[in-house]
């Protein structure tokens, strides 16, 4: 049989020496690869094996969740080993995200595993990129990652867009229903009839932010009733409709299904136009702690149940609504790690967002090229009557430097995708400038984005 030389084709097989092969999974490594997972990611080497992640792995390996399938496990297997063990493993998600309402497909590497005893040899470097060459070949004009502290940094990663950040409140501090009222407004498990406005309302929270993830239909699904397919009945989330007292959905959320530590976790909350979230939230917080006293415990060994935690990024309209008598608790949020291997066909995606930028701005119908140094090569963006005519790879000359600006490698990406303004990245960096920063910053505000890493 010809073995593939395409990394990105499913029979690829590459000999990485000593009997270590590199490859793309297929259904009956689900088992190990989730053994392997299972084993990696616990709190310490004599702690029971993580099934939670273990269980996650089988139902992506399925195709359920409609974001990657059995093929697409770029693992390391060590075949002079009579079990043959897998060693090492990177799965491929895909996703689609949208920059200021522009869809775009995200190339998703995560639950990167590898044995104790196998580190240290590039195993994981080469899933990468092998991974990297599978997502490219399918057009993702971005990959992402979520993961521990600067390791991805090695594979052409930044750290680029904000993770999580959370706001608690304790049980101890929700307000009490008072004798005799009943509650305006309650929680009721969705169900596939509910769809629609379950991906009304979660497109409405999406549009207030640069950046955010486009759940498909098939994907909402699979959150409301699809993860009942899976014979282990693995599920991550719930989705629940916040009804008013008329029982009107008039919100909606996504809470964690089980529980880690000492909060039921929220993930996700939504409501429509109009909703005054502050006069929502006692109620709100009350049916939550129902909800919380629900819930199976993930992890042994936990605290007891004590408080709720919004887990909605660095900012949220529910947050305001809280207040600060409510909120016992905070987290900043950590990041996201962004790749983009090609920057000018990403700028050239996203160019109706560039150029809706400029108008009514004080550079509107701006004409002129944008250089930007980023000291190992660049980035040229030529303006015509506020339009984006092109966007191209470029490197500073030797002599009579024209640039416009400069950054070193990947921080450009920082500022691209509203992470940080130039401001702050001109204070972290000395090496960051520009010439014209009224058309830089209003070509790339900071503003704030909010993508969710379910599943």
């Amino acid at each position: 049989m010809l073995i593939s030389t395409d990394a990105a084709a499913p029979d690829y097989r590459r000999d990485l020496g000593d009997g270590l092969v590199l490859r793309w999974s297929q259904a009956e490594d689900t088992e190990q690869i989730a053994q392997l997972v299972g084993r990696v990611f616990r709190s310490k080497e004599d702690a029971p094996e993580n099934i939670f992640l273990a269980n996650m792995v089988c139902d992506l390996m399925s195709g359920r969740t409609t974001v990657m399938g059995e093929n697409d496990y770029g693992v390391v297997q060590d075949t002079s080993k009579e079990t043959r063990p897998i060693v090492a493993a990177v799965c491929l998600q895909r996703q689609t995200w949208r920059y200021e309402g522009i869809p775009f497909v995200l190339g998703r590497p995560e639950i990167v595993a590898s044995e104790p005893a196998y580190r240290k040899r590039g195993l994981v470097r080469s899933i990468f990129e092998m991974v990297h060459t599978r997502s490219e070949a399918e057009g993702h004009l971005v990959q992402g990652i979520t993961g521990i502290p600067y390791f991805y940094r090695q594979f052409g990663y930044e750290y680029a867009l904000d993770l999580e950040g959370y706001r608690e409140v304790a049980l101890q501090g929700i307000p009490k229903l008072k004798e005799g009222e009943q509650e305006s407004y309650t929680l009721r498990e969705a169900t596939g009839q509910d769809l629609p406005i379950v991906r009304e309302l979660y497109h409405h929270l999406c549009a207030r932010y640069m950046v955010s993830v486009q759940m498909s239909d098939e994907f909402l699904r699979y959150l409301i009733d699809g993860w009942q397919d899976n014979d282990q009945h693995y599920r991550v989330v719930t989705t629940q409709l916040i009804l008013d007292s008329k029982q009107t959905i008039i919100g909606m959320l996504h809470a964690l299904a089980g529980r880690w530590g000492k909060p039921v976790t929220v993930v996700s909350l939504a409501t429509a136009p109009g909703v005054n979230q502050q006069a929502m939230v006692p109620s709100l917080l009350r049916a939550l702690e129902t909800y919380g006293q629900t819930l199976p415990v993930l992890k042994a060994d936990i605290d007891p149940f004590s408080e709720i935690r919004f887990a909605l990024g660095r900012e949220h309209p529910i947050y305001d609504a809280l207040g600060k008598s409510l909120i016992t608790s905070s987290e900043p949020p950590y990041a996201w790690y962004l790749r983009v291997n090609d920057l000018a066909r990403f700028i050239k995606h996203i160019a109706p967002a560039l150029e809706k930028r400029l108008v009514d701005s004080p550079v509107a119908g701006y004409s002129g090229d944008l250089k930007l140094n980023f000291y190992r090569d660049g980035l040229r963006l030529v303006f015509e009557q506020g339009r984006l005519t092109g966007a191209e790879p470029w490197r500073a000359p030797h002599y009579d430097d024209n640039s416009d600006g400069g950054f070193p490698p990947k921080v450009f990406l920082q500022a691209l995708f509203g992470y940080r303004s130039l401001d702050e990245l001109k204070y972290a960096y000395p090496d960051v400038w520009i010439n014209n920063a009224t058309l830089f910053n209003t070509l790339f505000p900071k503003k704030a984005s909010w993508a969710t890493q379910l599943p």
